[in-house]
């Protein structure tokens, strides 16, 4: 019996736990115990986490505060990104005004360089019949001025004296070198004058002699031709050329003097050259 009841009281001391009172229980209470649902459990679960809820209130009231400035942060970036994007569209309008303005003028522009590229075309077109012209008018110039150097012949050689008579001179010179035309001279010779002012160094003047009948002038240049008076008395007779037929014949003079080396038949007509029949005008050389 006592064995028993000790084994009993070990039993009675193993199922104290701390705090909780020893009290004996009847055979009907150990059944309600083990065999009542685990609601008590749950109600302990429940009443833990509203503990917590209630001593966790400030971690929850900062969590809302922190979803409310995140929530705000994301308004202010939200209302920042629409006036930029609508900075943007008005840009984008106010550029696209501005491009429908540069396409217009530019069409214009366009529009005036074509009439533009017809004015151009038309004025060189003009330019180039006036150039036509005019190259035309000056040749015209220069015929008429070579034309009116024909009738002159240049004396070159005669001594100059103080109060001279050129034109009786000229007369005297001339009856010598054509004595044929004696009788024509006074009426062939229009103008007979010194060329130029006198010179400082003492060298003598050239004469320019005007004939007033073409045929008598050209009778007395080819009767000067070879003439044994002019030679003897280092006199000369040459033909008067305009300034346009000196310089075209100064430019020619090197082609002339080497095709006479060459044994060659070369001379002048007027501007040109003559070389064995053959014409060549000074602006054919380079």
């Amino acid at each position: 019996m006592n064995s028993k009841a000790s084994v009993s009281d070990t039993k009675k001391s193993e199922l104290n736990l701390p705090g909780v009172e020893n009290t004996e229980s009847t055979p009907e209470e150990t059944t309600d115990i083990v065999s009542a649902p685990p609601s008590n459990t749950a109600p302990k679960y429940v009443n833990k986490r509203k503990k917590l809820d209630s001593n966790g209130n400030g971690e929850s009231s900062n969590g809302s505060a922190d979803i409310l400035a995140a929530i705000q942060e994301l308004s202010i970036k939200h209302d920042d990104m629409f006036r930029k994007i609508s900075a943007i569209e008005s840009t984008t309008e106010i550029t696209s005004q501005h491009i429908e303005k540069l396409s217009s003028t530019v069409e214009q522009l366009v529009v005036d360089i074509n009439h533009h590229k017809d004015i151009l075309r038309r004025t060189e077109l003009e330019i180039e019949q006036l150039k036509n012209e005019n190259r035309m008018l000056r040749a015209g110039v220069a015929e008429n001025k070579r034309y009116s150097y024909r009738w002159t012949l240049k004396l070159h050689g005669v001594k100059e004296d103080v109060n001279e008579d050129v034109r009786a001179v000229v007369f005297d010179i001339l009856r010598k070198v054509a004595p044929g035309l004696c009788e024509y001279l006074q009426e062939g010779v229009d103008i007979a004058h010194r060329l130029g002012p006198r010179r400082k160094d003492g060298s003598h003047r050239s004469i320019i002699i005007l004939f007033a009948l073409r045929r008598i002038r050209d009778a007395v240049w080819k009767s000067a031709r070879g003439c044994k008076f002019l030679r003897n008395n280092r006199l000369r007779l040459t033909e008067a050329l305009s300034p346009e037929d000196r310089l075209a014949r100064e430019k020619l003079w090197p082609l002339v003097e080497k095709a006479r080396k060459e044994g060659k038949k070369a001379s002048f007509l007027g501007p040109y050259a003559l070389i064995d029949g053959k014409k060549i005008d000074h602006l054919d050389i380079g």
